[in-house]
């Protein structure tokens, strides 16, 4: 149910091995965990502001989502914590 929920949420960003979609969920996570701050994010991501504000741009357009809706980045956020993660590597 919760892979189910997150595919639904994230769309094609939920597919696994695209190097631009796993950057594009790095951002939103960073995104979110920096409560919005475009200058938090792109310091914790090492890119320019602009970089954060494309990036961003591009979750809302795959997803749906508009990330200034705070019931829009309280789905985003579950469906990042529902996703299977890999199990690490001994």
């Amino acid at each position: 149910m919760r892979t189910a929920f997150s595919r639904t949420v994230l769309g094609p960003l939920f597919e696994v091995g695209n190097p631009y979609f796993a950057a594009l969920l790095e951002t939103l996570e960073i995104f979110l965990a920096c409560d919005g701050s475009w200058s938090c994010t792109a310091e914790a991501l090492h890119v320019h502001v602009n970089t954060v504000h494309y990036r961003v741009q591009r979750v809302e357009h795959f997803t749906g989502r508009d990330l200034s809706s705070l019931y829009d980045r309280l789905d985003l956020r579950a469906a990042l914590l529902c996703r299977p993660r890999r199990p690490a590597r001994p």
